[in-house]
């Protein structure tokens, strides 16, 4: 029996148009999706920013979670993650404060300096050291915003209207000072896609240094499952390779990243992959031996009638099994 309680799952949702769709059919069809999401079951939807990439139409990710809010009603809407740098924190804080009342309680915000994407690097000047101090004075005065301490509540002005509180946020962060920084302030951590779960672990533990408060974290996996486990796995691998030449080409020039330096073992390690049985058993080791109360999943495929049968079966054939799941074994490629 499984000795642990399941953590909510949600779906990342990479804003990657097909082939022959108009704008506006994409954004009616992935809003149509998220609809179906909820209808499904799934308890939470996240969505990326990016900038000037054609594979990721996400530049303004709170007015996609507002427009999913009018489609929906019980799912969390959050980002994966807000860039901060250079924002104004006064209009940030206003934005998250009016979206937190279009959809009370089902609002989360993750937050990050930035990725090394060149574009919106020269655009905006994200994802260097610079972008990380930026990004922690500008969640330093969003917090005051959100909760002025009492020295401070006469200096800041009263947000209109007031945040529909709590909106859980989350620093997306390797770096050790940034997650102790993000603990005593409250917040919690995005583990991404692709970073192994040693990364997680570490960012547990220089989390939980600081901390006050019980863990609260994301933890991003790629999913695939089919009848035919073989099949799955070449599935997963392909995709990746689709992927990463997609990644490679928003990244400077001699800049290899993380994806390159994984094997096809490494590559699979870090999804979830396989016959319903074999999800299990990852999960059930991911679980089982760590504290994960977010599970973003990542379908990995472009169709949204293929990702939300993915999520779907992730539910029906998967998740029941846990229960039962035996412990990972070494063979599973």
């Amino acid at each position: 029996m499984q000795a642990y309680t399941l953590p909510q799952i949600g779906m990342m949702l990479h804003m990657q148009p097909s082939g022959g769709e108009t704008i506006p059919a994409f954004l009616d069809s992935r809003a149509a999706l998220v609809a179906d999401l909820e209808a499904a079951g799934v308890e939470a939807v996240w969505v990326t920013e990016h900038h000037f990439d054609p594979q990721s139409l996400s530049a303004s990710p709170l007015l996609l979670l507002s427009h999913w809010a009018a489609h929906t009603q019980r799912i969390q809407l959050g980002v994966a993650a807000v860039l901060p740098a250079g924002r104004n924190p006064a209009l940030l804080a206003e934005e998250i404060a009016l979206l937190s009342n279009l959809a009370p309680g089902r609002i989360a915000i993750g937050l990050a300096k930035g990725g090394p994407f060149e574009a919106q690097k020269r655009a905006f000047g994200w994802g260097s050291d610079a972008a990380r101090a930026e990004m922690q004075s500008v969640v330093d005065a969003l917090l005051a915003y959100f909760s002025p301490p009492p020295d401070l509540a006469s200096a800041t002005p009263a947000l209109q209207p007031a945040p529909h509180l709590p909106v859980p946020l989350f620093i997306a962060s390797r770096e050790p000072d940034t997650l102790a920084w993000a603990a005593q302030r409250g917040l919690g951590w995005m583990s991404a896609q692709f970073w192994p779960l040693e990364m997680y672990d570490a960012q547990a533990i220089n989390w939980g240094i600081a901390a006050r408060q019980p863990i609260d974290a994301v933890l991003a996996r790629g999913l695939w499952i089919d009848d035919d486990g073989a099949a799955a796995r070449q599935h997963a691998l392909t995709w990746l390779a689709s992927f990463r030449a997609s990644k490679q080409s928003q990244w400077k020039v001699g800049f290899r990243g993380p994806l390159n330096e994984m094997d096809e073992v490494e590559s699979l390690a870090r999804m979830i992959v396989g016959t319903p049985s074999e999800c299990a058993t990852q999960l059930h080791d991911i679980l089982s031996r760590r504290c994960v109360p977010r599970l973003a999943f990542n379908p990995m495929h472009e169709l949204p009638t293929l990702q939300i049968g993915q999520m779907r079966r992730l539910l029906s054939d998967v998740l029941p099994l846990l229960a039962t799941a035996p412990p990972v074994h070494a063979a599973r490629l």
